[in-house]
């Protein structure tokens, strides 16, 4: 995003609502934030696609040119924000919103203070301006962090990718894989998966083994655990019904 702003000088906040379903924009005058109150639009540049929903904010920059199209039937509102200042050439980009500490004081105040204030309401404009872009370079920072860290276990995910079902496959050596502490490997994926490594493995095998169930091309529910991943039938059988709430040979005859 932007590693330095200088001179910033904000030029004009406004409400307003979409009335055509595709405009173009050649070349816009200044550096623009739009924030969608409602509906969802999509921001096509050249070689770039962003869509944005409701609660989404866009930094659309000077000189830009792309095609706005309203994508749902209800109204595209907006609140947006121009500005000015001395920055480096940053492409458009779509964030979330919501988890602005600001968000709805931004939302719902920033335009009237904007209009119809004085010189401090205009300072307090320009705070919650770059409060917002405090927040956006935080976000930033945090999705890189994310993916810095997926890079870090991707070994054992593609290794995962090719072996999930493997009778053989040794979780405890994962961790090998990335060069890391079981530790540290077990808290990074479970921040990337929602779960730990033992566990989405065993979601995933169990889910496959139902979706062969209900196939019915099978030979037996000892089958159809090995073909999953699971060396022994009785725990496959536990883990299952634990799982959907009724054991294999249930599922089969329900």
């Amino acid at each position: 995003m932007f590693q330095n702003i200088e001179n910033l000088k904000i030029t004009n906040i406004k409400a307003g609502t979409s009335a055509h379903r595709t405009n173009f924009v050649e070349s816009r005058k200044n550096n623009a934030f739009i924030l969608r109150t409602h509906g969802e639009t999509r921001h096509t540049f050249e070689g770039i696609s962003l869509h944005m929903k409701k609660g989404d904010i866009i930094f659309l920059p000077k000189g830009a040119s792309y095609t706005f199209e309203t994508t749902s039937a209800e109204p595209s509102r907006y609140v947006a924000v121009t500005f000015e200042g001395d920055i480096s050439p940053v492409q458009p980009f779509v964030s979330p919103f919501e988890e602005f500490p600001d968000a709805e004081e931004y939302k719902n105040s920033l335009v009237d203070l904007w209009k119809y204030g004085g010189s401090t309401e205009h300072f307090k404009c320009y705070a919650l301006f770059y409060s917002l872009l405090a927040y956006l370079k935080n976000v930033e920072e945090q999705t890189y962090a994310e993916k810095q860290s997926y890079k870090i276990i991707l070994p054992a995910v593609e290794h995962l990718k090719k072996h999930l079902y493997d009778c053989d496959l040794k979780i405890e050596n994962l961790p090998r894989l990335c060069g890391v502490s079981g530790t540290y490997f077990r808290k990074i994926f479970q921040s990337h998966f929602g779960q730990s490594p033992q566990k989405y493995v065993q979601t995933k095998r169990l889910a496959h083994a139902k979706a062969v169930m209900d196939t019915g091309l099978y030979d037996s529910i000892t089958a159809i655990s090995q073909s999953v991943g699971f060396n022994d039938p009785l725990y496959f059988s536990r883990a299952f019904k634990k799982k959907y709430g009724m054991s294999p040979m249930q599922y089969v005859k329900n």
